[in-house]
């Protein structure tokens, strides 16, 4: 008898915001809308904004389950989650401004949220996935750039940094959709439970 095959899901980790952090990057959004070459940019709906720590990709929903048991029991070694306060600068080409892929609000590097990109990582071997050959890189996209976006498309000069804090870790199914990506969370750890 042939095993019917597993089915799998489009899956990623990531870090949730606040609603005053959330308000700050959606008047980014809407700045960046409004400039000349803004149709050349596939936005982000304000509902999705988010830090990715680990893009997992197609994964069988045990695998999920496993994933997000190990990242719970890891969490719970990492110490000061509920006081833990980002910095996020102004949007940015990333990841280089002569070939921008996205256009994001750069995180500042700090000791936990370091912590919090090692574990997603090691759960992510931990369930079979290959080891991500890239550094972690913390980002909130924006937007990404299309084939037609102009070389010579500049951005507002900003040096502000904005408070981000963190409220949850979410593991999302993602479905891609052509009105853009659907997310679902399908497990949730509160950073302020997180004691």
């Amino acid at each position: 008898m042939q095993r019917a095959q597993q089915s799998v899901l489009r899956a990623f980790l990531a870090v949730d915001f606040d609603d005053d952090a959330l308000r700050a990057l959606t008047t980014h959004l809407g700045r960046l809308r409004a400039m000349p070459w803004a149709d050349d940019v596939r936005w982000v709906s304000p509902n999705n904004l988010h830090l990715t720590l680990r893009f997992l990709g197609d994964i069988t929903p045990s695998q999920a389950e496993r994933y997000a048991e190990a990242f719970g029991e890891g969490l719970t070694r990492i110490a000061d989650l509920a006081r833990l306060s980002l910095s996020a600068t102004a949007p940015r080409f990333f990841p280089t401004p002569l070939r921008p892929r996205v256009i994001a609000c750069l995180v500042e590097s700090h000791p936990t949220l370091s912590a919090l990109a090692a574990l997603a990582e090691a759960c992510a071997v931990m369930i079979g996935l290959d080891r991500e050959k890239r550094p972690f890189s913390g980002h909130i996209t924006l937007g990404r750039t299309r084939d037609t976006f102009p070389r010579s498309a500049a951005l507002p000069r900003d040096d502000a940094l904005t408070p981000m804090r963190p409220v949850a870790i979410t593991l999302y199914r993602s479905k891609l959709d052509p009105r853009g990506a659907i997310y679902t969370p399908l497990r949730s750890f509160s950073l302020s439970s997180q004691l």
